[in-house]
């Protein structure tokens, strides 16, 4: 029986040969288990992708042994509202605004929204209503994007 840290590997090599990527993966036990796998990809999740990508996963899952019980698997996107964690993720979200909570190197906690104006590998640049100011990535605690309906 395969665990969890066993098999990611696994579905992120299965998602990237169907050109997605695996976003987030969690299992949870008991009478009702499921596994769940969060994908995305440039341009968004389809249904159709959610579709093609359970069909692979659930022989791999097969195939691999994952679970010696019953479990559910369910294949979806990570959301709009869904937390930025990764450079790639800050990169998509160039141009948008975002809310960002950061540990400031003083152990204050500070939280800034802006546009993303730029993401490297260390630093996180937006600009706020005022000014443009760096966060260092590693500082980042939370993050996501500010939605505004008109």
């Amino acid at each position: 029986m395969a665990k969890l840290d066993d098999i990611r590997p696994l579905i992120k090599e299965k998602l990237l040969q169907l050109g997605m990527e695996l976003y987030d993966i969690s299992y949870h036990r008991g009478p009702n288990a499921v596994l769940k796998v969060f994908i995305d990809r440039d341009g968004g999740v389809s249904i159709d992708d959610c579709e093609a990508a359970s069909a692979e996963l659930s022989t791999l899952l097969d195939v691999e042994n994952f679970s010696g019980s019953p479990y559910r698997l369910e294949v979806s996107s990570p959301g709009a509202d869904r937390p930025l964690r990764s450079q790639r993720d800050f990169v998509r979200a160039r141009g948008r605004t975002i809310r960002v909570i950061a540990r400031m190197p003083d152990g204050r906690q500070k939280t800034v929204s802006g546009e993303v104006l730029e993401c490297t590998e260390d630093h996180l640049e937006l600009q706020t209503a005022d000014q443009k100011i760096e966060i260092a990535l590693p500082e980042i605690q939370s993050a996501k994007i500010v939605f505004s309906f008109k």
